[in-house]
Formats: structure tokens, sequence, C-alpha cells
């Protein structure tokens, strides 16, 4: 919920509150019921999260704070410590000149993971000990054991992938369409099948009811990415041929995920009339529209397009400020797609880490002995904020049956 537009209904909340307050300004802590103070901010010992530019914006609000507004930030019980979340964005902050962060207190700097497959891979080398980031950037390849906590993925474990290092917990559901831009010569094609996607973006450029649809690509590390090449067919061979024509564009290469605006900088260079799509989640794009995540879609020229074989239409409905999902879209086995934060597997299952399965396991059938006060990501007071970002909440939140390899690689 938003501190400053829902009042506290709980004991929970109510103290989640003051969490959240003492995370951001640095003060004491003061325990509930007990009345013994912490000298030092929570953000000293927050679970450090990198990866899905996705699902950077709920994140930051279920730390507490995102786009000029205070949540209650989700938060272990007094028992555990009290823990919160610090969670890094896939996208450069405004005036950033390079990717590097200092994820933890008198931590090393190293490299900001963009997408989900780098977030993947910081915490694969976190939990295996070796180097993560390029030699080229943020001083070089660094151990970031102890430094990475979860990673956040819009995607699941690739197809074919039986390992188990990795847990995929789920905490919301999100629908992913084509997002659509055409500068002139008339209306554009706001509907295509599933069919006419996989020609697009297996073959390249197509003329469909009378307007040539350039498909564009997504930056590669995104689990958007990989997403949208299970809904369309493509393998990455396929899709980068079918895309060539539109990341050449200007020179500007891919497009980063859900951003509208180098949607319409691709489109204004097109041949005149043509028109360009790309990939893009509904939970971004209403978050963004309604005003709860930095704006990255020009009203009236970019949107989201509908699907009529399946017929499930457009992923959300209602006016901006009050898009909200397509429960029926985001359900679809094929355009709807769970939303994960990763963890890793050994923390979940073996004894201790209360504080880690308190926050984003949920406390469902289990007892983790903390008594009032935890807020896990699967409660309703964070389903709230999850909600506010335009995500639905998944029917297997906090199930931990989703199991991974670690990620190779160093980015």
């Amino acid at each position: 919920m938003i501190m400053s537009q829902s009042p506290a209904r709980s004991r929970t909340s109510k103290l989640l509150a003051s969490v959240a307050a003492l995370a951001v300004g640095a003060g004491l802590i003061v325990g509930s019921g007990s009345g013994t103070v912490g000298a030092d901010p929570k953000a000293i010992d927050a679970f450090v999260g990198l990866g899905s530019d996705t699902t950077q914006d709920v994140l930051n609000g279920l730390s507490g704070f995102s786009t000029g507004n205070f949540y209650t930030p989700v938060a272990s019980a007094e028992a555990s410590g009290y823990r919160v979340l610090s969670s890094f964005d896939a996208v450069l902050p405004a005036g950033a000149s390079d990717r590097c962060i200092t994820p933890k207190v008198k931590a090393p700097t190293i490299y900001r993971s963009n997408g989900s497959s780098e977030g993947r891979r910081a915490l694969s080398r976190a939990i295996d000990g070796t180097g993560y980031g390029p030699a080229d950037q943020c001083g070089g390849t660094k151990d970031v054991a102890g430094l990475v906590d979860f990673a956040r993925s819009s995607s699941g474990p690739s197809g074919g992938d039986t390992g188990t290092d990795l847990t995929y917990v789920p905490f919301g559901r999100d629908g992913v369409s084509f997002a659509y831009y055409r500068a002139s010569g008339g209306a554009p094609v706001t509907s295509l099948t599933r069919a006419q996607l996989t020609t697009l973006f297996t073959t390249g450029p197509q003329t469909i009811n009378g307007v040539r649809i350039v498909p564009c690509g997504i930056q590669t590390g995104s689990g958007t990415y990989q997403f949208w090449n299970t809904v369309t067919t493509a393998t990455v061979s396929q899709e980068d041929t079918a895309t060539t024509e539109c990341n050449d564009l200007g020179g500007t290469g891919r497009l980063q995920e859900h951003d509208g605006d180098g949607l319409k900088a691709k489109g204004d260079l097109v041949t005149a009339g043509q028109q360009v799509i790309v990939g893009f989640s509904a939970g971004q794009f209403i978050a963004q529209e309604n005003g709860v995540s930095p704006d990255r879609v020009p009203t009236g020229d970019v949107d989201l397009g509908t699907i009529t074989d399946p017929n499930i239409g457009k992923p959300y409905s209602g006016t901006v400020p009050n898009l909200v999902p397509n429960a029926g879209f985001y359900d679809n086995a094929v355009f709807g797609r769970s939303v994960y934060n990763v963890l890793e597997t050994a923390k979940l299952t073996n004894v201790g880490n209360n504080a880690l399965k308190e926050i984003f396991v949920g406390r469902t059938g289990v007892d983790f002995g903390g008594g009032d006060g935890v807020a896990a990501l699967c409660s309703p007071d964070a389903q709230e904020t999850v909600n506010r970002f335009g995500f639905s909440t998944p029917s297997d939140c906090g199930s931990q049956t989703v199991k991974g390899s670690l990620r190779s690689g160093i980015k």
C-alpha cells in the first residue's frame, strides 16, 4: 500500500510503516512489544536483489519507495530482525553514466545487472563464489559472494533445465502482448493472431491488412525477450534475423524492454506508412500509464495490441489512470506468465534463514516462530502493492516448486 494514501489498518501495518520510515530515513528501529532498540538503519542488513526491468519498479515499492511514493515495505518478523529488501534497478537512474553499484555497506563496487538473465547470473556467482561483471566495467570481474541475495526474473528457467540449485518463487502474474506504433499513413493494425506474430518474429516484416509491419527486438538479457520467443515460437537465430531491420534503425540496436519511447523513435525512422511492434509487459504498461512507474510510454502514440486467436482480447481494460489487468489475458497459458524472485534453493530448504523464508515464501502452512509483524510478498498488504503496479496475484504465490540450474557467465 502507499503509506501516504492508505492508513495503517493493523498492528502489522503500523509496524511495517515504521520500518519503512526507518529504512528510508536511517533512524532508530524500535521493536514492537519488546522496546528493544537497534542503532543501525535496516538498509545495512537488507536482502539485495538485481535483475529484471519488468519487476524493478514493483520491487522498489515492496522495498518502501518508488517513483515519488512511500509504500509499506515487506519485512521479516521481530524474531528474525525485521529484515527488509534493497532492489537495484536494471535501467540506469537519470543522470547516471555507468552501470556500477555498491550493493551493501563497505562492499566493492560491482556491475549493475540489466535483465533477468544478468540478475540470475549475479545470484549464481554469489552462490558459487566465482567472479561476476565484465572486465572493462566497474573495476573488473568481482567476487560477489554475500552481496546478492535474490534475482528478479520475468521468466522461469529455460526449457529442459533440470537443475535444482535455484528456486523461482512466483509473486505476481503478468500478460505480454505486442506494443505498436505507426507514425503516418493512417490507422495502425491493432489486432493480431498468434500465428501472425509467429510469422513476423520468425521470418521478418509482413504486410497485414494493407500495412507493412516491422518487428523489433528486445535486449537479449531480458526475461521478456526469452518469454516472447516462446509466444512466437522463434529461435534465437530466427528472431535475430526477423528483427534486424528494426534493430538497425538509428544505429541504436535492440530496444530496452518496455520502452515505448524507444519504440516510437524506431517507428519515426521507418518508411512512411509502416508500423513497428515489439513484445511488451502489460504490467509495466499499466503501471507506467497509471503513473506509478517511470513513464516510458508516449500516451496516444504507443499502445498494446489485441490478440484475436486465441481470442483473449486486450491485456488491460479501463482508462488512464485507472487501467486494470484483463484476467483472461493474464491467465492464458501462452500470453500470460508468472514473475519471480529467484533464490538459492539451499537457503530455502536448510534450517535457518527464517527472515528470507518469511519474506519470499510466506507463512502458509509454516510457522517460523515470528508471530505478528511478518509481511510476506504474498500477504494481502504486499499484494495490494503488487496489484497497483499492474500485476495480478498468482494462485501459486510463494510456491517453491519451480527449480533451475545456476546460470553460467560473468554478466
